[in-house]
């Protein structure tokens, strides 16, 4: 009898727990809505002004020794970006400054202003994660505690940055330890989630919407042309990682200074930029990314896409891989439909959601956010594609401080 009254106890005690930091979860996705919020209106005017003023891009390289000021003098541990909240989810003590919200706002904004080539994610995971840091101690959680709050401000901030509050629910709760869900975070998770992406809604924040045709019948035929373009986006998330290790690398290994090797590697943007001639792959490519769906591009667009944004991500420019990953399996997706025989629309869908599968190693939530984006139609072609790329890809995704369950 003492046994079972004990169990009830404890069972009290963990609802009481989940109930509380439910409650705080409502808070951060509030707070991380309306900063976040405030983010997107001005990440959008200041990708408006860069292509305005195209003299803009040759302010880059400054910019980045500016941001690398910003960090080194303030930001302490804030340098180490998403993989800080991995980190602490994942049992580190190393404490997230607050501080690491707004210098990652900063140092997006003006990585767009000036014409780098980063996403958008990493500053709405970073403000989030901050948040939920910090009302952590404010409210004097426990490490448990701390680590479900933490989930639950990631979850807000990938929801209020792309409108997908399911899949950043799941994206928070699968990308620390892959392979395994904290199923005691889950509903302050969607809480926040919820939360913080009816906050931007109600700035008025537009998100990218799309439209999504039907593969007529699911055939052998039509299996076997998923799963070869699966292998594809599988590669090209391979390649995307191993590129932003290989500039990385290099441009640590040759400009030691961290100043001269973030103003190198703005450089050759500027260069690369002026090469191509246009903007098209400057900022977060949105236009290449909706276009895709409906004409063709040029076969080597995902590749350049690529390049450029793992050489600013390489160089230490501020902002967020997903929404370039987006743009790069897309692209490859529009270019294989023509080689495969598939529908423009349904490769290009597919690619956006395979290769940010197989680069974060999130299948279920990059599943989830097919669903959210692009509805039911052809959703079981979306799950092979996720899961496939996964495995294609390997176990080096572009957090390294992710665990595999079975390591």
């Amino acid at each position: 009898m003492k046994n079972n009254n004990e169990k009830i106890l404890n069972n009290k005690i963990e609802n009481f727990t989940i109930i509380k930091l439910t409650l705080i979860a409502l808070i951060i996705g509030l707070s991380s809505g309306l900063m976040i919020g405030l983010f997107l209106i001005l990440l959008k005017k200041a990708i408006d002004l860069n292509l305005k003023y195209y003299c803009l891009i040759f302010i880059l390289p400054i910019s980045g020794m500016f941001m690398t000021f910003l960090y080194s003098k303030f930001g302490g541990n804030a340098q180490k970006g998403n993989n800080l909240l991995i980190e602490n989810i994942n049992d580190s003590d190393e404490k997230i400054n607050f501080i690491m919200a707004p210098l990652v706002f900063l140092g997006t904004i003006l990585t767009h202003l000036f014409g780098g080539s980063v996403g958008r994610e990493g500053s709405g995971v970073q403000i989030g994660g901050s948040f939920g840091s910090s009302l952590s101690y404010m409210f004097k959680c426990n490490k448990e505690e701390k680590k479900i709050l933490v989930i639950s401000g990631i979850s807000a901030g990938f929801s209020s940055v792309f409108g997908t509050p399911l899949a950043g629910t799941v994206f928070a709760l699968e990308v620390s330890n892959i392979g395994y869900l904290k199923y005691s975070a889950m509903l302050p998770a969607i809480a926040a989630a919820i939360v913080g992406d009816y906050v931007v809604r109600i700035l008025k924040v537009k998100h990218t919407t799309f439209d999504m045709i039907k593969i007529d019948t699911i055939s052998i035929t039509s299996i076997f042309k998923i799963i070869i373009i699966a292998i594809c986006f599988g590669l090209a998330s391979k390649l995307f990682v191993f590129m932003t290790g290989v500039f990385k690398k290099y441009l640590n290994k040759y400009f030691k200074n961290k100043y001269l090797k973030i103003f190198v590697g703005g450089s050759l943007m500027v260069i690369a930029t002026l090469i191509i001639g246009n903007r098209v792959y400057n900022n977060l490519s949105l236009s290449l990314l909706t276009g895709t769906f409906t004409k063709n591009y040029s076969n080597f667009a995902f590749i350049i896409k690529l390049l450029l944004t793992t050489l600013c991500l390489g160089a230490g420019y501020q902002g967020g891989e997903v929404t370039p990953l987006f743009v790069i399996g897309a692209t490859l997706g529009s270019t294989l439909a023509g080689f495969i025989g598939l529908p423009l629309a349904v490769c290009s869908a597919l690619g956006l959601v395979g290769v940010f599968s197989g680069a974060t190693k999130t299948p279920l939530a990059s599943f989830l956010m097919y669903l959210e984006l692009f509805g039911s139609t052809n959703i079981i072609f979306a799950l092979l594609v996720c899961i496939i790329s996964v495995f294609v890809s390997g176990k080096k995704g572009i957090y390294s401080s992710q665990i595999w369950l079975n390591e």
